[in-house]
């Protein structure tokens, strides 16, 4: 079935293209605000900004992913952004792009499920440094709520390119494939570490998605250590919490809930990445914590790496 059009509309505000914008698309309950930080303050009695929504704070090459319900004192999304001006974030953003309904319906499940799959998005395309410090709970929601809410990602995601930040796009990364590497000598350089990536789980998870793309395979010896728990949970390596967890564990796309470890999610969904090495589909533990060193520890191990892929 061939791709229809999309009609957005775009209304500057002040007439001006540097000023407060609108953006909808017909058909389309949701709608959409872009304001500079510096007219935030004009946005208080709109209202869109009165209600429960998610928004993104942009800034030099970086993105904040935030929702906010209505408050007690009838406050909105505009509050929640007015606290962005005094916290860690302060010096990070010069624009905000908020996402609400035309009618408020977005309930507190609602929106923390956009937020959690608008971060992950964001994440896993690479192309914005992400900044919030924790993965945001995605919460539960049932499967015909699930598919509604996707729809308002796609819509979403389309509105956000037409104000012109390409968050959700894939950066163009050249990806070896191991006969691109043989062709090399079976040398590729491993990536340096990410930078002003605050989260410790989005610096691991960064790492691991850099070193995936540039073509980097682990020798069975080395998969055989990442996917044993036991290897993991070792002071010396990973210091990993948890029993029953490592820091991979093989993909099998027929398993429920594969991203589960005894009835708990232990590791990135599928939907967030899938990660490829040579012969192994893997998923990576989200068990990381600043408590337990888990940063310096895998930064240790990860210089430990060589600038060599083993073909398998």
């Amino acid at each position: 079935m061939a791709t229809r059009g999309k009609v957005i509309s775009v209304y500057l505000i002040d007439g001006e293209a540097n000023g407060k914008i609108k953006a909808k698309i017909s058909n389309w309950n949701g709608i959409a605000y872009k304001i500079p930080r510096r007219l935030l303050a004009e946005c208080k009695e709109l209202e869109a900004f009165r209600q429960s929504g998610v928004y993104f704070l942009f800034g030099n090459n970086m993105v904040y992913v935030g929702q906010a319900e209505v408050r007690k004192n009838g406050k909105g999304i505009h509050q929640r952004i007015l606290d962005h001006e005094t916290d860690k974030y302060k010096d990070c953003w010069d624009e905000v792009v908020i996402f609400t309904r035309q009618d408020n319906s977005l309930g507190r499940t609602d929106i923390s499920y956009l937020e959690n799959r608008f971060y992950n998005k964001a994440l896993a395309a690479g192309r914005f440094q992400v900044q919030n410090g924790n993965e945001p709970t995605i919460g539960t929601v049932t499967e015909e709520k699930e598919s509604e809410l996707e729809e308002y990602i796609d819509q979403a995601e389309l509105v956000l390119g037409a104000l012109g930040y390409k968050v959700f796009e894939p950066k163009a990364v050249e990806k070896k494939s191991p006969e691109d590497v043989k062709e090399e000598g079976d040398k590729i350089q491993i990536p340096d570490l990410p930078k002003d990536v605050v989260g410790v789980g989005d610096f691991i998870f960064q790492s691991i998605l850099n070193l995936e793309n540039a073509g980097y395979v682990f020798s069975d010896e080395q998969m055989k250590i990442l996917l044993d728990p036991q290897a993991c949970n070792s002071k010396d390596l990973f210091n990993l919490q948890n029993a029953g967890v490592a820091f991979f564990k093989l993909y099998d796309e027929n398993e429920e809930k594969p991203h589960y470890v005894n009835g708990r999610q232990r590791y990135y969904t599928p939907k967030k990445a899938i990660f490829e090495f040579g012969k192994y589909r893997v998923l990576l533990t989200k068990e990381w914590y600043d408590k337990y060193k888990h940063r310096d520890l895998f930064v240790k191990w990860y210089n430990s790496l060589q600038n060599k892929c083993t073909i398998n």
